[in-house]
């Protein structure tokens, strides 16, 4: 049997919309138990205490661990949906209002509630890197990771916006490890 690779390119994009269910799925889900185990946590302790006790540094990677697993799971939705619907002979502007209201708007609104939750993942990090210091610098970087989500959902992948969104995975991972460093940097010269 010859397999024509018309055929092959649609087993392909099949296949790369199962991998990205899986991982909508696996970092919605993933996203999800850090934030609320971060929540209970923070409950127990108070947030003051989260950023500000070193104790807790392996804790307050939660929301930003959070924040890529959500950037994750809306990078995948958004490629499955690339691989499904064809592009469409219009201005970018008009092709993300369409995608924001395919389903009956239920793509659009996902896609706000998944831009959200890398926000408030994103604005936490952020908040406990500062040590609760500099609310007004979280807020405009939850806001920028919520553009940068909301963006990448609604349109098609570009080399730019690759980049972008390296760009910010690679913000979120400087805030975790340089927060996780200076707790124990401050650990270590209060012992000494």
């Amino acid at each position: 049997m010859i397999v024509q690779p018309q055929a092959m390119e649609l087993g392909r994009e099949q296949l790369l919309v199962d991998v990205a269910k899986v991982v909508t799925t696996a970092g919605l889900t993933l996203g999800s138990v850090m934030l609320t185990a971060f929540g209970f946590i923070e409950r127990a302790v108070g947030i003051e205490k989260l950023a500000t006790d070193r104790r807790f540094a392996l804790v307050a990677l939660l929301p930003g661990a959070a924040a890529l697993a959500f950037l994750a799971s809306a990078r995948a939705l958004g490629s499955a949906y690339d691989a499904s619907v064809p592009p469409r002979p219009v201005t970018a502007l008009k092709r993300a209002a369409l995608r924001f209201t395919d389903l009956n708007g239920a793509f659009g609104l996902i896609a706000i509630v998944m831009s959200t939750l890398v926000a408030v993942g994103t604005i936490l990090a952020t908040g406990l890197f500062f040590d609760l210091k500099l609310p007004g610098t979280s807020a405009l970087a939850g806001g920028a990771a919520f553009a940068v989500a909301l963006t990448g959902m609604l349109t098609r992948s570009t080399p730019a916006r690759r980049s972008i969104d390296l760009l910010l995975a690679g913000t979120i991972m400087a805030v975790m490890l340089g927060d996780l460093a200076m707790s124990y940097w401050q650990a270590a010269t209060t012992a000494a």
